[in-house]
């Protein structure tokens, strides 16, 4: 069965309005979203770095009473806290162990029903970082098992890599020099030599991963919970172990090949957006084509404001990262539009911020797992070219990627299979990340999926924060009846106006550095005439 749209229409402008703006860019050159945190219970332990001796593949160890604290999260849960200890390559009989943190939350409910295993986005972010609500935990427990090749004791990490690309940050992320940096070469040969298999750190050898956690908790059938890259993960623990899942939920859904960001899906989600803009007081009344005028900003970007820096490549880019929620998408909606007008100072702010974001992700496992299962197809089917924006994030991440030694995992696991697990596919229309086309090209696939697009909405924070009255209704609803509620749902336009745009911000910044040594000057003369005054009376008297 199908859920409804949304039954209400309602206005929430004021709802929106106490949205926090989330002025970060850690998202410029990255898939994904989130805070890297140690291994184990506690933020402050330290990392697995060791299989135990004479352990077994699959053995789940040190199982014990703790206390777990997501990092970012305020709330502290009592816990399980253990070891998996895992084969490197789930294909190879002979292959070394490795350790992966896991924790188990019990549900308040003595007799739960199925438990919830989490699957965090990314690849390169870590999965035990979920702070689950009160509503999943009243009747579930809830399973965090870590992510190999970023948590426990093997990391993908490759900090040099890092270096290079926090120093390009706010300059041209597009050049050849740029993609073709021998340190990701560098990195990979450094971990074969050190005797790693890269090939088995892959989704299916994470699948392989939780299944062993199911089995080893001595669960018959377990719930997902899937965000963006980790709804790739659970559709193919459906195809790899059916029976072993009851049902599953896929937020953001990342279906075969959109590891690669296409410019042409962007160009229909714009367009839509123009049509939302051209029934919106305030934007239709900056522009009659909220298209071309985002086209020609692309095309035509002038290269500075007064002193300041514009790169196209980063103003692009950021635009990719902020347009992941309908919150951050006014400040460059308003940016373009000024731009447009003849006033790029908007665009250089944003320039201008990009070049202090922090970035910290463990790059080698986004590299191994996403070029195993989406095959890069060239540059040239990724660049701006005669779209309207391009697909920014590709030509940052796939080139690099690109240069790593990676081995696609098997043809029929990269691709659509037919299934009849049960399965809730939530979906933003304006989704940048994980493109709303891609639950339609699911539909005829998943023959008991059930799918819930909101309307103006885009990746997984605006589905999952910003109604979450009726977010706990959809969920539980599914959990509980097999059935998703969407009904609490309410539509929210999109707004084309910041709370304050990037072109205010970039005037105030100018006004601050021409009045504030203005005042330093006026506070020397003016202790000076005092001085000088005082030496008068002085010599005077």
């Amino acid at each position: 069965m199908m859920s409804s749209p949304f039954i209400e229409s309602h206005v929430l402008e004021q709802k929106k309005e106490k949205q926090t703006m989330k002025t970060t860019w850690l998202f410029v050159t990255l898939i994904l979203l989130g805070t890297l945190l140690l291994a184990g219970c506690h933020v402050k332990d330290t990392p697995i770095s060791v299989v135990p001796e004479g352990a077994q593949a699959g053995e789940l160890v040190g199982l014990k009473d703790s206390e777990f604290q997501p990092v970012d999260s305020k709330t502290k849960y009592v816990a399980e806290c253990g070891t998996l200890d895992v084969p490197e390559n789930w294909d190879k009989t002979d292959s070394r162990l490795i350790a992966l943190p896991i924790v188990r939350i019990s549900a308040t409910d003595p007799n739960p029903a199925e438990p919830v295993f989490f699957l965090n986005g990314g690849p390169g972010s870590p999965n035990i970082v979920w702070a689950p609500p009160d509503w999943i935990l009243k009747n579930h427990d809830v399973v965090l098992v870590g992510y190999r090749g970023v948590e426990g004791s093997v990391k993908l990490d490759c900090p040099e890599v890092n270096r290079i690309v926090q120093a390009q940050q706010g300059k041209d992320a597009f050049s050849e020099e740029y993609a073709e940096m021998p340190a990701v070469k560098q990195c990979a040969e450094g971990f074969l030599k050190a005797g790693l298999d890269l090939s088995g750190y892959t989704i299916p050898g994470v699948v392989e991963d939780l299944e062993a956690t199911r089995k080893a908790l001595g669960y018959d059938q377990i719930n997902l919970f899937s965000e963006s890259y980790g709804t790739r993960i659970a559709q193919i623990y459906a195809y790899m172990h059916p029976n072993s899942l009851h049902r599953l939920v896929l937020i953001g859904v990342n279906t075969p090949g959109h590891f690669i960001w296409r410019p042409a899906d962007f160009d229909k989600i714009i367009k839509h957006i123009s049509e939302l803009c051209a029934r919106d007081a305030s934007c239709s009344s900056r522009t009659s084509d909220f298209v071309q005028t985002m086209y020609n900003v692309n095309h035509d970007m002038p290269t500075r404001w007064l002193f300041f820096n514009i790169d196209p490549s980063t103003i692009r880019l950021g635009a990719h990262a902020m347009f992941f929620s309908n919150t951050t998408m006014p400040l460059i909606f308003d940016a373009y539009l000024a731009a447009g007008e003849g006033d790029p100072s908007g665009l250089a702010m944003l320039n201008l911020v990009a070049g202090f974001m922090s970035f910290d992700p463990i790059l080698g496992d986004l590299y191994n797992k996403a070029a195993t299962v989406d095959q890069y197809e060239g540059i040239e089917s990724i660049s701006l070219g005669n779209s309207i924006m391009g697909a920014p994030m590709s030509e940052a991440v796939w080139p690099i990627a690109a240069q790593w030694p990676s081995e696609l995992i098997r043809k029929d696991l990269r691709e659509f299979q037919e299934t009849d697990v049960d399965m809730l596919l939530v979906n933003g229309t304006v989704d940048f990340s994980t493109p709303p086309g891609a639950v339609d090209e699911a539909k005829s696939h998943f023959h008991r999926a059930q799918s819930v697009l909101l309307p103006e909405f885009s990746h997984i924070g605006d589905v999952t924060q910003q109604q979450p009255e009726a977010f706990e209704r959809l969920i539980t609803s599914y959990y509980d009846t097999g059935v998703a509620d969407d009904s609490l749902y309410v539509y929210q336009p999109l707004s084309f106006q910041p709370s304050m745009s990037a072109t205010l911000m970039a005037k105030l910044l100018v006004a601050a550095m021409i009045v504030l040594p203005a005042l330093i000057i006026w506070g020397v003369v003016a202790v000076t005439r005092r001085t000088l005054r005082g030496r008068r009376r002085v010599t005077n008297n």
